[in-house]
């Protein structure tokens, strides 16, 4: 059974059969304080018709607090216990006051994350064209880089052989036409001759006068090549990535 000294709040641990069914007097080893302390409630409670009155003080004589034995908590320790407890509540409160900014801090992680990303959607043609591997990263991610002159048609009006002094000129004639329902950038077309068994024999690649038409827009072509070969049989030509 341990018992507190209510004066300076150290702590004991008696025999608790030593204060019988009606508690007695007991006296602080530490100060000297004297008070009356009851009977634990679930110590087994015995009458005795001849017992002493808990008022009679001449049949309650004083049991000195024991100092020293197991269970003894000096005043000193109590207020080294209490203290630290308090400076656990004040550790907790100053974790409660941290939480706005970490939140604060996932924020600007999302907003950098979100920045880098919609930066790498807007500059994807610059960073396909800087390092090509990346369009199969974009294509992984379902943006894949749209093919050239996507929404562009290409019609050829017409081709004729003229010569030019000592030289054959092949001069090709054609139109571009926007099919899409938005602005479109013309990229360079890329022609090529090949012989009847597809194998190509000439190319090369050329830019139109108009670099970006509105939807419906049809702009015209010319293409000149010189001293084409003989033997080729026929003409293709598409749009291209190549700058040059």
């Amino acid at each position: 059974m341990i018992i507190t000294c209510p004066s300076c709040a150290t702590r004991y641990q008696v025999d608790p059969a030593k204060f019988g069914a009606a508690g007695r007097r007991v006296r602080c080893s530490s100060c000297s304080n004297v008070w009356s302390e009851e009977p634990a409630d679930d110590l087994p409670r015995a009458i005795d018709p001849f017992g002493a009155s808990p008022d009679d003080p001449s049949g309650d004589p004083l049991l000195d607090a024991p100092g020293g034995e197991p269970g003894h908590v000096p005043g000193a320790a109590m207020a080294q216990r209490l203290e630290a407890a308090r400076k656990a509540n004040e550790r907790a409160a100053a974790l409660d006051d941290k939480r706005p900014v970490n939140r604060l801090g996932w924020g600007i992680l999302i907003t950098i994350v979100a920045g880098v990303l919609i930066g790498g959607m807007l500059a994807r043609d610059a960073i396909v064209r800087t390092w090509h591997p990346s369009e199969r990263l974009y294509a992984a991610v379902g943006y894949a880089m749209p093919k050239p002159g996507e929404g562009l048609r290409i019609k050829i009006t017409g081709h004729s052989r003229i010569v030019e002094g000592q030289k054959t000129v092949l001069v090709i004639k054609g139109e571009i036409f926007n099919a899409s329902k938005t602005v479109r950038d013309v990229p360079r077309l890329r022609a090529s001759l090949r012989d009847d068994q597809a194998k190509e024999l000439a190319g090369w690649t050329f830019a139109t006068a108009q670099s970006r038409l509105l939807p419906g827009e049809r702009a015209p072509f010319v293409s000149r090549k010189e001293n084409p070969p003989v033997k080729a049989s026929a003409l293709n030509i598409d749009f291209t990535k190549d700058k040059k």
